[in-house]
């Protein structure tokens, strides 16, 4: 514990009184839902070619593409397509100097998160510095929290440091990932549970490749990472081992393919051949005792679709994610459906959209308390107390819809409303395993968040109300959650 203090206070020294240095990032993260807006709007225009829906997204191949669109064609996205050229260049720039420090104040701990949450906390304070060089990169980011919901009050999120290996670029760290084209959740990966700390390797230019066979795919990007989950659990020691491959083979149609598995710990085989058998699923799903002795982790595999006639206006969405398999594909599997739009005119322009997520497993006879539970790893798929796929969590049936954008005058607002159930099958019957109501319950939730950039910096107003005071694990002691939060750019 003192050598944790200590190494806490060297950093707040650091961020605070060394030279200051550049806020510049190689990829966008998950926590400007308007960016993620205004990239949607381009990309559905025929502007951006490169996959969009694996993050944190790489700025070259998203810069690449802008370099070559001619914006004065296309009226209606020239806000859009400075707002994301502007930050951008910013973000790509050894030589801007620069450091940050948030202030985030709310009534209640952050029970419900979708892409673009960033405070969890009651209370915290945030220091900030990164930088950026031909190849290396690296991001600090230290928050103390006021009555910490986890007992830390001291996190490290979105901190790492990173290089750049020819088209890759690999980082140690903690930051958050998001994979899927959901706005209110992922069924695989979200920003649900506070990141783990792990290595990751990303491709860093989404070019298509000219190998024969393989150019069919288009533009591609790739990314694994290994992170410890290095919480209480039932299996200590476990790892969380993802990889995913996206591609556009039409400007109408993007396609993902996933895989993550909890693996090794504990009294559990962590062996090249263990390993072997987790990335070709040939060893999942035993039934013997003596088999299950070596069964090589507990694994999801996913696909998730975008498309995006012309014709239709909008795209379609779809995540199928699979919890075991059979016949060397996923199984027993779990839904997300939806349909997003861009929307322009003199008041507002961004994307609307309409969401269902159902996770129960809607392809197989035992449709309950499977996709994030395990016989084996029996914490479930789950870090600190979250699920680290949709913040519903197990057997859960919610429809959303929301808007996320920005105003006439640059402010950039969201306003989302959920309604469903939650862990649907102890609703009537008896308590089962979940991180939100282990007793299940129906609700309604109405949230909106507003945001303006100033010369000093960004506020931010956010407020939601939710029916039913579901949360059995502290996290929600009222109706209403408001919360303000101001960031000070020191330039």
């Amino acid at each position: 514990m003192f050598k944790r203090i200590q190494i806490t206070h060297i950093l707040w020294i650091a961020l605070i009184f060394c030279p200051q240095v550049c806020l510049s990032e190689p990829w966008i993260d998950t926590r400007d839902a308007g960016l993620r807006a205004d990239i949607e709007r381009l990309s559905a225009a025929g502007a951006l070619t490169t996959p969009i829906n694996t993050w944190p997204l790489m700025w070259s191949g998203i810069l690449n593409d802008l370099e070559m669109f001619d914006d004065q064609k296309h009226p209606r996205l020239q806000d859009s397509y400075g707002r994301v050229m502007a930050m951008g260049n910013k973000a790509l720039r050894s030589s801007a100097l620069g450091a940050s420090a948030k202030l985030s104040l709310a009534s209640d701990t952050g029970l419900w998160r979708h892409f673009g949450a960033d405070s969890r906390d009651e209370g915290s304070l945030s220091m900030r510095r990164s930088g950026l060089s031909k190849h290396f990169a690296y991001n600090l980011e230290l928050t103390q929290i006021h009555n910490s919901w986890d007992g830390d009050p001291t996190h490290y999120d979105n901190s790492y440091f990173g290089f750049v290996w020819g088209n890759w670029i690999g980082l140690v760290g903690k930051v958050e990932k998001w994979w899927g084209p959901g706005w209110n959740s992922s069924l695989i990966l979200s920003n649900n549970a506070r990141p783990a700390p792990g290595f990751m390797l990303q491709r860093n230019y989404s070019d298509q490749s000219m190998l024969p066979v393989v150019k069919w795919l288009g533009p591609w990007t790739a990314s694994l990472f290994v992170s410890k989950l290095d919480d209480e659990r039932h299996i200590d020691g476990a790892k969380l081992v993802g990889m995913t491959l996206g591609f556009r083979p039409l400007q109408s149609w993007e396609i993902n393919l996933r895989r993550t598995a909890q693996w090794g710990g504990e009294g559990r085989p962590e062996g090249l051949k263990s390993f072997f058998e987790l990335v070709t699923g040939i060893a999942d799903n035993c039934e013997t005792a003596e088999c299950r002795v070596n069964e090589p982790g507990n694994q999801l595999g996913a696909i998730d679709i975008n498309w995006n006639p012309s014709w239709l206006g909008g795209s379609v969405y779809v995540q199928s994610v699979g919890e075991d398999e059979s016949g060397a594909l996923p199984s027993r599997s779990s839904r997300q459906y939806g349909f997003k739009k861009t929307i322009d005119n003199r008041f507002f322009n961004g994307q609307v959209f309409i969401e269902h997520d159902n996770t129960s497993t809607v392809s197989f006879s035992n449709h309950y308390n499977i996709l994030y539970n395990h016989s084996i790893y029996q914490t479930g798929y789950r870090y600190q107390g979250r699920v680290i796929g949709a913040t519903w969590d197990n057997d859960s049936k919610v429809t959303s819809v929301g808007a996320v954008g920005y105003l006439n005058n640059g402010d950039a607002v969201e306003a989302r409303f959920s309604r469903g159930e939650i862990n649907a099958d102890s609703i009537s019957g008896p308590a089962t395993l979940h991180s939100i109501a282990t007793q299940g319950g129906e609700f309604s939730s109405l949230a909106a968040k507003w945001s303006r950039s100033f010369v000093w910096g960004e506020a931010e107003m956010q407020g939601r109300y939710t029916d039913s005071l579901l949360d059995e694990f502290g996290r929600q002691d009222n109706h209403f959650r408001i919360g303000v939060s101001f960031t000070y750019l020191f330039e």
